[in-house]
């Protein structure tokens, strides 16, 4: 009995409960990013994203055309779209430069003075300056360590960039220069384990958190993979994730919400 009251115990302080729920008007949304007080929601088949406060109010639209992934830095919005551009735009959505991009951009993330593109098309990350020029690429389609099978969202840390491996269920983490660092991942069901990846967000204190669409959780690692415990469970598909100030925001595009955790004890 003791043994039952211990699990049900480290099961209920697993889970934090959602502090709100924030909806609106997408179709299925794909990316989010939350910077300075606001919520960004990339709603590409409205051609646009939807600026909300964090209380859920929505503030605004900056149109975009066809947009998919999403990077807010130094107040500057860094936009990929999947018809091959990228967009630089202010917080009030004046376009301040755009620049074509190859293959099939699916998110972008502001990396020191360099823009790293995850590319569906060729399994890779791309590398462009932020003027616009094509400095490289790193990983191909396979299975090794540094290559990716359904590559997807990426974040940064201070010296190191984290990169969804979804088909591949891991994350893998690269420096600058694109040198794969290391890897985590145990291909599973279980608590501990990833299925199929979708969103990664560096949450400060070396902690990683990891939205997995297929099992409906988002759980929480350090740095070197070692699970720490389940930040929400039976979520609806969840993709998209962002830390910001303590707080996990989830996007569940099939039901046009993003959803707010506390993750405890990270700054």
């Amino acid at each position: 009995m003791r043994a039952l009251f211990t699990a049900l115990f480290l099961l209920i302080m697993s889970l934090t409960a959602v502090a709100q729920e924030i909806k609106g008007d997408w179709k299925f949304p794909s990316d989010i990013a939350v910077a300075n007080g606001k919520l960004y929601v990339v709603d590409g088949l409205n051609n646009r994203i939807a600026v909300y406060d964090l209380y859920g109010e929505h503030l605004t639209d900056i149109k975009v055309d066809s947009p998919y992934g999403i990077d807010v830095s130094d107040g500057l919005l860094y936009v990929v779209s999947q018809k091959g551009k990228l967009y630089v735009l202010d917080e009030f959505g004046n376009l301040e430069k755009s620049f074509g991009v190859a293959g099939r951009p699916i998110d972008v993330e502001k990396f020191g003075r360099k823009l790293f593109i995850t590319n569906g098309k060729f399994e890779s990350v791309d590398i462009y300056s932020t003027a616009g020029e094509f400095l490289g690429r790193f990983g191909e389609k396979g299975t090794a360590p540094g290559n990716f099978v359904g590559i997807f969202l990426l974040d940064s840390a201070k010296k190191t960039l984290f990169v969804v491996d979804s088909v591949n269920a891991r994350i893998q983490e690269f420096d600058k220069n694109g040198n794969l660092l290391r890897s985590f991942g145990v291909f599973g069901i279980e608590e501990g384990d990833l299925f199929r990846p979708k969103g990664v967000a560096y949450c400060g204190d070396g902690k990683v958190a990891v939205s997995d669409a297929i099992t409906g959780a988002v759980q929480l690692f350090d740095v070197y993979g070692g699970f720490e415990r389940v930040i929400a469970k039976g979520l609806y598909y969840p993709t998209a994730i962002a830390c910001y100030e303590g707080e996990l925001f989830v996007l569940e595009p099939l039901k046009n919400r993003v959803s707010t955790f506390r993750v405890q004890g990270v700054k």
